[in-house]
């Protein structure tokens, strides 16, 4: 069985998960949030973040929403995102083990 090109696309871009896992405990967050913030995650660079951001949005696991009034942009998970990531937390307490 061939690995599914959705796969490939999210395994090979940095940062997806994180994204994923900070969204999940934090809730919405501003886009300049969500790289260059050490206490929150480890992406350093705006475009890998943006790379990494349109994966998710283009498989619909994270939705961008735009602050009225003003240049905001705000990310939170969908419900097949919350679905998602919910696995990929059970991953990460086996990881622990």
């Amino acid at each position: 069985m061939a690995v599914e090109k959705q796969i490939l696309e999210i395994e090979g871009q940095r940062g997806i998960l994180q994204i994923l896992l900070v969204l999940h405990e934090n809730g919405d967050m501003l886009y300049g949030n969500l790289y260059n913030n050490p206490a929150l995650i480890n992406i350093s660079n705006n475009s890998t973040a943006k790379r990494a951001l349109d994966i998710l949005l283009k498989h619909e696991l994270i939705r961008q929403r735009k602050e009225k009034g003003t240049r905001a942009t705000y990310y939170c998970l969908t419900e097949k995102g919350k679905r998602f990531t919910r696995q990929v937390c059970v991953m990460r307490k086996i990881l622990t083990e």
